[in-house]
């Protein structure tokens, strides 16, 4: 009976954390992901669990048949638990009104997600929360050590969560989809009431004994201290899990798979720690004894598993989305605390039992204590740790938390010998747990671990502005100067660079509104969600014909902290036509009956816990529903994240969303999906150019490599025709299925190299290939004016050489600036092939002003005379560049410089001036390729190179 029942309640939590998995997931879809909406359906799943530990405290023992009703209660669980996956989806337009009537209070939208929250949940968890005591009465018939009982069921069943949280991930939802797992986990809860019902026919549960019966003793002062631990140790558990979770965020990027991983390793420190002290107690039938001794140990992990992290382990540096550096560190950092907690739950039900008296009383009893802690812990540290106090010092409380759990359950002292070197041990335990809470070293934090993390994304000139710790997550911001200057700022949330302001991400996040704007003209109303550093919300207010901007992001701290982009006057926050919402971006546009001209989104990468529902289906048709007629969506596609089949699963789903879709380069691997609702017809090519005019909108255009509209064509890379023939046969990313997009272990990205091994995308950036798709395109000719049609194929070749220059990397730079200067009049793009761009033209031009002078600057001054034609110039400011680090690239663009200017004799003398010591391979290609440079001008006037590749 003892391994059938420990087998059964392993498959009860493998269902329980399946349900739990699924019912957070669509609660997120229906009432929103954001900081409230998460922690209001994780309130309400605590609270029914507690509801099941209060009923089981106050009629467990008035129950005579606890395995006949732990079967009905599966059968409970699983049908309640399927219900709600399946239902609650389809009430997302039922309670969008309810919800549109109070968006404007928050207190009010929130009072309606817990009340729909917790009647949702109320029957499976509070079902769930009696599981434990049921069992732990029905065993203890036929054995009466409590503790061993406890633990076993209490280690096993937590030890099936491991199972529900990695099978879950890996595999079942990429199987079957959420509702196929769904029933996969019901089906476990079904197989468990079979074995029970089997039990209760073989061993005959008919009558309860007599001291079930008696009256419920009043509780002592020692039992009210031991629930007090319980709760706090709950409190203290919860609370570490999600400071342990943001802590190791700063390593690896948060998908779905990796919170699973680390997940896992909690719930098998705290199951192994339900098994070995249920042997312990097998063993000594009092090592309840040592319960603060435990307790003291908890703290004393807590603080030397933080002081001993390292982000290397086993000598290798991890990075973010490596989903096996995340279970590594999880072991590490986490796994002692979670068995240390294991086993104080369990001596803590057996010191419970001696005063209690009754197994399912004192079990729910316990729980409860134990559960309304974890509830609290998790409410606090979210909502006041974290934002308060910061990781650092909200471990250093919690540890101090296990030290006061300790105290709380500390027996009467005794006389005996034995008893007396128990308690010396405890003595010692608390001194040396005194002693490290002495000792712990704060500010470890800020001067180790954000230093190491700023330090991955540092490429020498970046530099630490701030760090915050907020609701959501760690926010670091870093500048990168020339020249005492700032060239762009990066945003890192917790681990991951998430958004830069230097050219390339300036160039795509821009183009979502460069792009709409240009064929859609007449647009007046925008919505953005996401904000970043705020690229794309610049875009909109500085277009003045735009009338109403609605900016949409989850986190409150990213926008405070865009100050430090835009600070003053200058931030698009600030613009008299912006409205910001505080809100998951799903969950706004579900509850508002707005719609718009113009809706672009740049949401955290798919890969992210949770943000899959920002590329599903259901999310595209969404967004199409908010359009007004002949309105535009612009959307990323981080192309480089994706694996063939999940690009093809987003593009497939977005396609099915917008029958007009299509496909456009922005910069590098980040692409851009485009859809309208309902074509206007061409502009009108003075229209379209209009952006190019504009005062503000114009120069910008030119500073990202977008000088003529003929360019924004040459994006092209596929319309929805072509894009049916990529994605045929190809899974739908949509609601039922988010590991469509799936975390790959270990990594979660895909590296530049692995990109370049994926010959799909290849094929499909092939600007010759989508120079043919573009003349050939209906869409296109219902779209683009016709004469700038027809002028946009003539720079497919430019833009090749900008993929070259941010993604390939297969041409000669030298022969590529060649073809370049001497093809086209752009200045923008010579620039960037030389290393340079116009913010740091910038600077260097008003430190010319000042009268500064240095290499650096006359390498400027070289670039800038070269972007403008002017080669007698441009050689006069490169012969002047003496710094070894620019010293060979200065001579390399200076012999170009003659050579253009048909002084050979020059230009050679500049190669020969080479220090061959200080050539890189890669130089001396250069310089090859610039002789025979030099020996064509004298033998013809076809130059090498000036035919592209």
């Amino acid at each position: 009976m003892t391994v059938l029942l420990c087998v059964i309640f392993f498959l009860s939590g493998t269902a329980a954390l399946l349900f739990e998995t699924l019912w957070f997931r669509v609660a997120g879809l229906t009432l929103g992901n954001s900081v409230w909406a998460s922690n209001i359906v994780l309130a309400s799943f605590m609270a029914g669990l507690a509801a099941g530990n209060a009923a089981a405290a106050r009629y467990g023992r008035l129950l005579r048949r606890p395995l006949l009703i732990y079967a009905v209660i599966e059968c409970v669980v699983g049908v309640t638990g399927v219900a709600i996956v399946v239902l609650l989806p389809p009430l997302s337009p039922s309670l969008a009104p309810l919800f549109t009537r109070v968006l404007a209070h928050v207190w009010l939208v929130n009072s309606i997600r817990l009340a729909v929250a917790f009647v949702l949940m109320l029957v499976p968890t509070t079902a769930m929360g009696l599981t434990l005591p049921l069992l732990t009465k029905a065993l203890t018939r036929s054995d009466a050590n409590f503790g061993r009982v406890l633990g076993r069921l209490y280690g096993w069943n937590t030890l099936g969560g491991v199972a529900g949280a990695l099978s879950g991930e890996l595999w079942l939802i990429s199987w079957l989809g959420q509702r196929g797992t769904a029933l996969a986990a019901a089906a476990l809860n079904l197989t468990a009431a079979v074995v029970a019902l089997l039990l209760v026919r073989s061993v005959g549960e008919a009558t309860a004994t007599a001291p079930e019966l008696l009256p419920t003793r009043r509780l002592s002062a020692r039992a009210w201290r031991l629930l007090a631990a319980a709760g706090l140790a709950g409190a203290a558990l919860l609370a570490l899990e999600i400071i342990w979770f943001r802590f190791l965020q700063l390593w690896v990027f948060g998908t779905s798979l990796v919170f699973a991983a680390m997940l896992a390793v909690i719930l098998l420190g705290i199951g192994a720690g339900g098994v070995v002290a249920s042997h312990w107690l097998s063993r000594d039938p009092q090592a309840q004894r040592f319960t603060s001794l435990v307790a003291f140990g908890g703290g004393i992990v807590t603080v030397l598993t933080y002081v001993l992290f390292a982000s290397r382990v086993g000598g290798m540096a991890y990075t973010a989305g490596d989903t096996q550096a995340a279970l590594l560190l999880s072991l590490r950092l986490m796994l002692p605390t979670a068995l240390l907690s294991g086993m104080l739950f369990t001596l803590l039900g057996a010191a419970q039992r001696e005063e209690c008296g009754e197994a399912a009383e004192t079990t729910g009893k316990l729980t409860l204590a134990n559960t309304l802690g974890a509830m609290a812990g998790a409410l606090l540290a979210g909502f006041v740790m974290l934002p308060l106090l910061g990781m650092e010092k909200a471990l250093f409380a919690l540890a101090l938390c296990y030290g006061v759990t300790a105290c709380f359950s500390m027996a009467a002292p005794k006389t005996t010998r034995v008893e007396k070197r128990q308690r010396a041990a405890v003595v010692a335990a608390a001194a040396l747990f005194v002693v490290i809470l002495a000792l712990f070293p704060f500010g470890l934090m800020r001067g180790r671990f954000f230093k190491e993390l700023a330090g991955r994304f540092d490429d020498g000139n970046e530099r630490v502005l701030g760090v915050h710790e907020g609701l959501t997550e760690t926010v670091t911001y870093t500048r990168a100067d020339w020249h005492g200057q700032p060239t762009y700022y990066r945003l890192i949330t917790n681990g991951y660079s998430m958004s830069a302001s230097n050219r390339q991400a300036r160039r795509y996040m821009k183009m979502y509104v460069y792009w709409a704007l240009a064929v859609n003209p007449e647009a007046r109303k925008a919505l953005l969600v996401s904000y970043g550093v705020g690229n794309t919300a610049k875009a909109l207010t500085d277009t003045r014909q735009l009338e109403s901007i609605d900016v949409v992001d989850i986190s409150r701290d990213i926008l405070d902290l865009s100050a430090i982009v835009f600070p003053g006057a200058s931030s698009p926050l600030r613009d008299p036509r912006v409205r910001v919402h505080i809100e998951d971006g799903r969950f706004f546009l579900e509850t508002t009956a707005e719609r718009y001209d113009l809706i672009t989104s740049e949401p955290p990468p798919p890969r992210g816990s949770g943000i899959n529902a920002l590329y599903s289906l259901e999310y595209f048709r969404l967004i199409h529903d908010h359009l007004r007629d002949g309105g535009v969506v612009t959307y990323w596609l981080p192309i480089r994240q994706l694996h063939q089949s999940e690009g093809q699963a987003i593009i497939r789903g977005f396609c099915t969303a917008f029958p007009d879709c299509s496909l456009w380069a922005g910069a590098g691997l980040e692409w851009m999906l485009a859809g309208t609702r309902g074509v206007r017809g061409a502009v009108p090519e003075e229209r379209f150019g209009a952006q190019w005019r504009d005062p503000v909108v114009g120069p910008e255009l030119v500073a990202l490599g977008l000088e003529q509209p003929e360019q924004l064509g040459a994006t092209f890379i596929a319309d929805a025709e072509t894009l049916r023939e990529w994605t045929r046969g190809a899974a739908l990313l949509d609601d039922d299925h988010p590991n469509r997009i799936l975390p790959r272990w270990p990594s979660a990205f895909l590296s530049r190299s692995e990109f370049a091994q994926e010959p799909y995308y290849r094929s499909w950036r092939d600007c010759q290939a989508a120079r043919k798709r573009f003349a050939s395109s209906a869409f296109i000719r219902g779209l683009w004016p016709p004469q700038l049609r027809r002028r946009s194929e003539d720079y497919f070749e430019i833009q090749d050489i900008f993929d070259d220059q941010e993604i390939w990397h297969r041409r000669n730079p030298i022969e590529m600036l060649y073809a370049v200067l001497t093809r086209s009049s752009l200045r923008t793009l010579p620039l960037v092939l030389m290393g340079t761009d116009r913010t740091l033209q910038l600077i260097a031009s008003r430190a010319d002003s000042a009268g500064e002078r240095g290499s650096a600057l006359e390498f400027q001054a070289g670039a800038r005379a070269m972007s403008e034609r002017d080669y007698g110039v441009a050689a006069q400011h490169f012969a002047l560049v003496d710094d070894p680090s620019q010293r060979v690239t200065a001579r390399l663009f200076r012999a170009l410089a003659l050579g253009l200017l048909d002084r050979k004799a020059e230009a050679q003398q500049a190669l020969d001036s080479i220090d061959l010591e200080a050539m890189s391979g890669e130089d001396a290609v250069h310089v090859l390729w610039i002789e025979r440079f030099l020996r064509s001008r004298s033998q013809s006037t076809s130059m090498p190179g000036a035919t592209g590749r």
